[in-house]
């Protein structure tokens, strides 16, 4: 499994909803198992994330036609708290029109998905008025199956002042916390950005790129299926092409040992669509 290095703090905070999927015009990150969808295979009770819906961007209520121009959600000014902040992603369940890769069984009683919060940024702090503290610090976990809707909504905050901090980020991972026969695998690490790209190359997200980066890319090298259900192997496929390769290598050496700082702060990428 991927290590991540920890050292920072977040804020999120967890609003639930009784509204669908369907009906929501905010990004929602899908939970399933069965990453390939074929029943038979190695991975059929490895727990993942869809990514299909990440950094979706057209205008704030997702009315137009949805781009992906970006590796991050802006933070958008709350003047009446004087913080920044942003209400998504949330977290869903794949939908029964993809019953290969749904969960099986009755939440909370054959499995017990849970919400653990690997590595968090500095200004961050996570809470909700009627259960509390969800996430402040790397090592937090919510019971996901045992919340009252599995329509989760996520709100990002932060009462820093942006521009004055590179990067916001928030790597989760999920997994069964009921043993047994049916238990189901870990998911992949994944992380969420806000407030500004990170340069290409540094998949563990703290602002540089160097040996931690070499060693996340190195694991999805010569991938070939990046796509936004995966969030083009988290990155590592910097150029959207659905290969991990020398270009993307290439990519990385190029801002090899930078950091935000050095280059200039909060960076934007080439539009790809």
């Amino acid at each position: 499994m991927r290590a991540f290095y920890v050292n920072l703090s977040v804020v999120l905070i967890l609003i639930m909803s009784p509204s669908t999927l369907a009906d929501c015009p905010l990004d929602h990150l899908l939970i399933g198992c069965n990453p390939d969808g074929i029943t038979g295979t190695d991975d059929d009770i490895r727990l993942f994330v869809d990514c299909t819906m990440k950094y979706r961007h057209s205008d704030s209520n997702h009315s137009g036609e949805a781009t992906w121009l970006n590796w991050y959600y802006p933070l958008y000014y709350n003047e009446r708290y004087d913080r920044y902040q942003i209400d998504e992603p949330g977290f869903e369940l794949i939908e029964d029109n993809d019953p290969n890769r749904q969960l099986k069984g009755i939440p909370d009683v054959d499995h017990r998905i849970v919400i653990r919060c690997l590595s968090i940024a500095l200004g961050f702090a996570v809470w909700n008025s009627s259960i509390g503290v969800v996430f402040d610090e790397p090592g937090d976990t919510f019971d996901y199956s045992g919340s009252w809707d599995s329509h989760l909504h996520l709100q990002y905050r932060t009462t820093a002042p942006v521009g004055e901090t590179d990067l916001f980020w928030v790597t989760f991972q999920i997994y069964d916390e009921i043993a047994g026969v049916n238990q189901y695998e870990v998911s992949e690490p994944f992380t969420i950005v806000f407030d500004g790209e990170p340069l290409a190359g540094d998949l563990a997200v703290d602002g540089t790129v160097g040996i931690k980066d070499l060693v996340e890319f190195s694991y999805y090298w010569l991938g070939d299926g990046g796509c936004r259900a995966n969030d083009y192997y988290e990155r590592a496929d910097a150029n959207r092409d659905g290969k991990v390769d020398f270009y993307d290598f290439a990519l990385m050496a190029s801002n090899w040992e930078k950091s935000l700082s050095i280059v200039g702060g909060n960076l934007n990428s080439e539009n790809y669509e």
